[in-house]
């Protein structure tokens, strides 16, 4: 085969091309640190590291979530133990208040307190993280989740949802309580009532402490008690135990503000000794059956339909009138008015509260362990990343020094031949 000047220098050209681009290739590569500087270089590396950094953005996107229901749930800790102190203090209040020593005043100090620390916790309710989304508002997380009414009560405005992030592919991380679980559902014995109910309920209990009680009797069978029943237009169901001369009987009838004849019917018919009449302006009286009989009438326990927390002003009471069915004696309310009734509500608030926060902390713990996993889950990856990614420096910048020294000396041998024609070598 003839091989030309040409040919020669044209295949030296190339070869030189060869060279000056494997030349850049590596000055790049050392340049950024990368051994896959175009994808072009290593295709199947490079799809290997576009899929490890997804997986690395997805982790981190998964760590962000993390520290968002961390710091809320921190918040919601916070605002919770916040929430157990005045719970604690209510108990504290309601130890104390609880004595017949306590004056009038004292008491209506313990009402500013009990309604302060009301508007305390409805404000607690409503705190919000450092995005200002509400914290115990469900998946509505925008306004405020709780909201007093003109007649003080307290409703619900969020939903019954659970706020979460992502914490893994697999796993949605919860990043508070729901409101509702929280503050409006109280176990109360067999009632499921809200914090602010309880606390409205014990206010109201101190207020008409001195205005009414929740037992009464008289050792004057013959004479009697003249009662007045203050119930609804709408039909109502009370209850209360009745003690007679021949023995005790629970008493229940439907009452309505215009007649109280079902309520006379079943106390006469007990058969505890004792008759009932009701007279023209509906006052019942109530007597001995028997006139030589002994002993006492009393009124206790009483029930009345819908009554389930205490009221500032009950509406639904008895009152006692004296012998001229005029002058109120006494008045009988609900026994959930009384004082020694709240404890009960404030015991269960507390175990609520502390459940809750329990709640918090349980999902605050799982919040840093799923942490953990990611923080081990990151460095795998970035490790992978650095195998596919990373660059030999040492070893590039030797083959670099090596292929220098090589088109060096290629150029300038071929800068010699080239110089040199057929006749020189004819001479």
């Amino acid at each position: 085969m003839t091989i030309s000047s040409k040919l020669f220098a044209t295949q030296m050209l190339d070869q030189f091309k060869v060279i000056e681009d494997r030349l850049q290739n590596l000055q790049m590569q050392i340049s950024t640190g990368s051994r896959i500087p175009q994808a072009s270089d290593q295709p199947l590396d490079a799809l290997k590291l576009s899929a490890r950094k997804e997986i690395e953005t997805r982790i981190e996107q998964y760590q962000d979530n993390i520290a968002k229901a961390t710091d809320r749930l921190t918040l919601v800790d916070s605002t919770l133990e916040t929430a157990g102190n005045l719970a604690a203090r209510l108990s504290e209040l309601f130890i104390a208040m609880n004595s017949d020593t306590i004056t009038s005043s004292e008491r209506l100090a313990a009402v500013i307190e009990v309604d302060q620390m009301n508007e305390t916790i409805l404000g607690l309710a409503n705190a919000t993280d450092s995005s200002s989304d509400a914290l115990f508002g469900g998946f509505s997380t925008e306004q405020n989740p709780f909201f007093q009414q003109h007649d003080g009560s307290v409703i619900y405005r969020g939903d019954g949802g659970e706020h979460s992030l992502s914490a893994s592919e697999n796993i949605k991380l919860p990043t508070s309580i729901n409101g509702a679980n929280v503050f409006m559902q109280v176990e109360d014995g067999e009632d499921i009532k809200s914090i602010f109910e309880i606390l409205s309920s014990f206010s109201a209990a101190l207020a008409t402490k001195d205005s009414f009680s929740q037992t009464h009797s008289t050792t004057d069978v013959s004479t009697g008690l003249n009662l007045k029943v203050h119930a609804n237009r709408e039909p109502q169901n009370w209850s209360f135990k009745l003690t007679g001369p021949d023995g005790v009987k629970t008493i229940s009838a439907s009452v309505n503000s215009d007649s109280v004849s079902e309520l006379a019917t079943a106390i006469t018919n007990s058969g505890v000794g004792v008759t009932a009449t009701e007279d023209a302006n509906g006052i019942l009286t109530l007597v001995a059956t028997s006139g030589g009989a002994t002993g006492e009438i009393a009124l206790s326990d009483i029930s009345v339909e819908g009554y389930l927390i205490a009221q500032k002003e009950p509406r639904n009471y008895i009152d006692v009138l004296a012998s001229d069915k005029t002058t109120v004696e006494a008045k009988l309310s609900d026994t959930i008015q009384g004082l020694r009734a709240q404890g009960g509500g404030l015991t269960s608030l507390v175990s609520s509260i502390g459940l809750s926060r329990t709640t918090a902390g349980a999902r605050l713990n799982n919040a840093e362990t799923q942490e953990e996993v990611l923080v081990q889950r990151s460095i795998s990856i970035k490790s992978e990343i650095g195998k596919l990614r990373d660059a030999d420096i040492e070893t590039l910048i030797t083959e670099l020094q090596s292929i220098l020294v090589t088109r060096d000396a290629a150029r300038q041998t071929y800068s010699t031949v080239n110089n040199q024609t057929l006749f020189d070598f004819l001479r």
